[in-house]
């Protein structure tokens, strides 16, 4: 950091990246020195073979070559590994030393094809007539070859570090590197253009465009290449270890010797709830009054006011909240610091102490939960059916599971259509093998026969690109309709969840239009508008154009409104009379979001809605919207899951966070990056320096990045207001419950628990190998399934089809939820990001790290 400048264009590579390629060049090129010197001092001398002189020049000329390089090249090794990220001017050999072995490189390349023209000419006699160790052709034949070989694998590393959009600050930049991935990818014509919905605004830019603004906005500040934000990323994550221990170690070093006083420690503050009172005595007639209310506007000013100043507070990592009268910080998800160093103490005990005591859920809460989580983890298809279970198990359970129904089924329903109506032909998506696969996935996920499986919107099959599969279900042991839409399972879904921008929600749940006329299912969606500073209710545009799409092709076929508003036609797809159930919405990361605003448009038709938003994304809707969601939405979040965190706010935050740690680190990012591979436990004092001592070139980029922070504010008003977007509705968050570190993972303990919103957005993105094994959905639907049993719930197994088919149960809280392939994949993935961390102390293997 910064990125190198050479030949009058910036690269992808930083000075202290360059002993990575460095080091193996020279120890390549020192090895053919030792052996050139070995060979022409002691086994034969140049000369001695007649007609040779010119295999003996070219050999001189490698041999001369090799040495600068080798001289040069170890240079540049000792140069790179000098200062940390930002001290730039211990590295200032870098450059010209590059040049001169770009000198040398051009050299050795002609030598290299001097001595590939002599391989192909005729031999001389002499090498034919006796026996040596030493022949100058047999050398030339090695050396040349291997040294194109190195020479070509140079010119790939070269190529990967040539920056094609070397504008790390411009928005053009950003979007054509944009466009080459999604070319790359072969991504459809809607990430390349506009969606063209009906809407799209015409003055918008397409996704792409949009995109590109939003990174332009975020990484301008700084000249960072790939390696320095993996370094940082680390490094900010042992700065929050480090935090983390110290506030851990306080809090037990206060509380004394002896067991935890648990009455005393409740004592400190008040019960923690987030069923606040102010919104459930908010109970207006209209719905709109109440979305639109302030609830807890001294909340939002305190919280908007810390926001503010984060960046004037550099030592305050994430993961640290302060108590509402000034009291001693606390952590919302627990370390298990505590455990280790209170071996007397039993985890519910340190992780009680680590924070005030919270609102638990009660069991019934828990089973509904573990219950439609399997429809939202359903709702993924085959794909995640077969990852979540062991290798080939997946794949036969898939294909003979139910007596083989994903063969049976497809011939009996096509058969039914064809004897019902001889003239009709089947729709061809029955005919497709990747949808049997899709609708079996579902059925044995969620054990429902096949005529409660009402209807499926597979991928791409929508009335407009942005409409995210979904599945109608009818779940008869709750007496509902069930509506699961899918996550995040595509790179056009990582592009819906990036286009982050506010839009107008107003029109959205409102209840009567501007004719004073009650609304009618089939009104047409309100369009999709950006929000305008006299917009009292704004939520996330991507994921407000994905529920729009699903709700309008929920429309289009009517089976919703024929399920639950209209009588049952015989002779449709629509035969089951549900009217007078309630409806369920249910998704999983993106469709959560999309779940959430599909059941607030829906409240106005079937009053008897419930949403259910498993890890759904942290900036959804603005704080209004999202807390007097409560009344239907209940939003489950487990451990250090980071959708529900990840903000526009907290994404800033962390990126601030990164860049504190990276200007107070003491060590070279080689150093780093070498003492992670191998698990070293850095020490506080030995990775970082106190941030008073922050001086020099690391100082000056400090100020810098600062500066420039502010002076790109006014250009970011147009995320102003999602910098405040939070999680919908109730939170239940299935605390981790933390043990000591000879403990291995097959204890890990959850205990849910209701938190409020705002918690979760003070406590910010935890950097950690959880933070991506906790959101997937095969891993939350085991953990709350176990839960539930262990609460007393009964599950309920469906309907048992074919006399020996169960759905799969969670093991017994002694075993390990995950299971299989699933299981084997998280820890490989653990592994190499538990070594990557500073600390080095194992997230899986135990459950002591921060």
């Amino acid at each position: 950091m910064p990125a190198l400048q050479m030949f009058g264009r910036r690269w992808a590579l930083a000075a202290d990246d360059v002993p990575v390629l460095a080091l193996p060049a020279a120890i390549f090129h020192a090895l053919w020195f030792i052996f050139l010197v070995v060979g022409f001092s002691a086994i034969q001398k140049p000369g001695s073979c007649a007609n040779t002189s010119s295999y003996e020049t070219c050999i001189i000329g490698l041999f001369i070559c090799f040495f600068l390089s080798t001289v040069l090249e170890s240079w540049l090794v000792r140069e790179g590994i000098k200062g940390s990220i930002f001290e730039t001017e211990k590295r200032k050999r870098v450059v010209p030393l590059l040049y001169a072995q770009v000198a040398v490189f051009i050299a050795e390349v002609a030598f290299l094809i001097f001595g590939t023209v002599l391989i192909f000419r005729a031999r001389p006699p002499c090498f034919n007539q006796r026996f040596s160790l030493w022949h100058s052709q047999g050398v030339i034949d090695v050396l040349v070859w291997t040294t194109w070989g190195v020479l070509i694998f140079m010119a790939g590393a070269v190529f990967v570090t040539y920056s094609f959009f070397p504008q790390y600050n411009s928005q053009k930049s950003w979007e054509r590197r944009c466009r080459c991935l999604a070319l790359c990818m072969c991504c459809s014509t809607r990430m390349a253009g506009n969606s063209g919905g009906p809407g799209t605004q015409a003055d918008q830019p397409d996704p792409l465009g949009r995109m590109s603004e939003l990174f332009a906005q975020v990484f301008e500040h700084v000249d960072m290449v790939t390696t320095d934000i993996l370094a940082t990323f680390l490094m900010a994550a042992a700065a929050q270890q480090c935090k983390r221990r110290a506030v851990v170690t306080k809090m037990v070093r206060q509380n004394g010797e002896g067991p935890l006083n648990l009455e005393a420690q409740s004592s400190q503050g008040p019960l923690m709830s987030a069923r606040s009172t102010s919104v459930r005595e908010l109970r207006p007639t209209s719905s709109s009054t109440r979305l639109l209310t302030p609830t807890s506007s001294s909340v939002s000013q305190a919280s908007q006011a810390s926001d503010a100043n984060h960046m004037e507070r550099h030592g305050k990592e994430a993961g640290l909240t302060q108590a509402s009268h000034g009291g001693p910080q606390h952590l919302l998800t627990p370390s298990g610091i505590a455990a280790e160093l209170k071996p007397d103490w039993t985890p519910q005990e340190a992780a009680q102490m680590q924070g005030p005591q919270y609102e638990e859920v009660d069991p019934h809460d828990l089973g509904e939960a573990a219950h439609f989580c399997r429809f939202a983890f359903a709702a993924y298809g085959y794909m995640l059916y077969i990852w979540s279970r062991p290798q080939m198990v997946g794949w036969c359970q898939l294909c003979c599971g139910r007596h083989c129904s994903c063969w049976t089924s497809p011939v009996r329903r096509y058969m039914q259509v064809m004897l019902s109506d001889r003239r009709k032909l089947p729709d061809l998506s029955e005919l497709k093998v990747t949808n049997h696969m899709n609708r079996e996935a579902i059925q044995q996920m969620t054990a429902l026969p096949d005529r409660d499986v009402v209807f499926v919107r597979f991928q791409n099959e929508g009335t407009s690109h942005s409409c995210l599969p979904y599945f109608i279900a009818i779940d008869e042991h709750s007496n509902s309709v069930v509506v699961s839409v899918r996550g995040t399972l595509s790179l056009e879904d990582c592009v819906t969840d990036f286009m982050c921008e506010p839009v107008d929600l107003d029109e959205w749940i409102k209840e009567v239009d501007s004719s004073h006329q009650p609304r009618s299912f089939q009104d047409r969606v309100p369009e999709v508008k950006p929000a305008t500073r006299d917009t009292k209710a704004s939520g996330h545009s991507g994921i407000l154009e994905s529920a729009k799409a699903v709700l309008e092709d929920l429309q289009s076929t009517g089976i919703l409104e024929g399920l639950l508003l209209n009588p049952p036609v015989r002779g449709s797809r629509v035969e089951r009379d549900c009217r007078g159930w309630r409806l369920v919405v249910t998704g999983h990361s993106l469709g959560a979001g999309a779940s959430v605003l599909v059941a607030l448009y829906l409240r106005n038709f079937f009053p008897k809605v419930k949403c259910w938003a498993f890890a759904p994304p942290g900036g959804l809707a603005d704080p209004h919207v999202a807390e007097a969601a409560q009344d239907f939405c209940t939003s489950v979040v487990l451990g250090k899951d980071w959708i529900p965190r990840l903000t526009v706010h907290s994404f800033e935050r962390l990126r601030d966070e990164m860049i504190m740690a990276a200007v107070r680190c003491k060590q070279s990012k080689m150093r780093f990056f070498w003492g992670a591979l191998f698990g070293k436990t850095w020490r506080e004092q030995d990775l970082f320096h106190p941030e008073a001592l922050v001086q020099g070139r690391a100082n000056h980029m400090l100020q810098q990045y600062k500066s420039s922070s502010q002076a790109s504010k006014p250009r970011q008003n147009r995320y102003e207001q999602a910098r405040n977007f939070v999680p919908p509705g109730r939170l239940m968050f299935l605390r981790p419950i933390k043990s000591a570190a000879k403990e291995r993972r097959s204890n890990r303990q959850y205990k849910p628990v209701w938190i409020t919103a705002q918690e979760l957005k003070r406590e910010g993105v935890l950097i950690s190998p959880r933070m991506m094994a906790d959101h997937m959905p095969d891993y939350l639907t085991a953990v709350l399934q176990r839960l539930a049993e262990k609460a007393g719930v009964e599950m309920h197994q469906g309907e048992n089809l074919n006399g020996d088919y169960t759905i799969d149960i969670p093991p017994s809280p002694a075993a390990s939820p995950l299971r299989g392939k699933s299981k084997r994949r998280s820890n490989d993935m653990q592994e190499i990001l538990s070594n990557s961390l500073a600390t080095g102390r194992a997230f899986i293997g135990s459950e002591s790290s921060p």
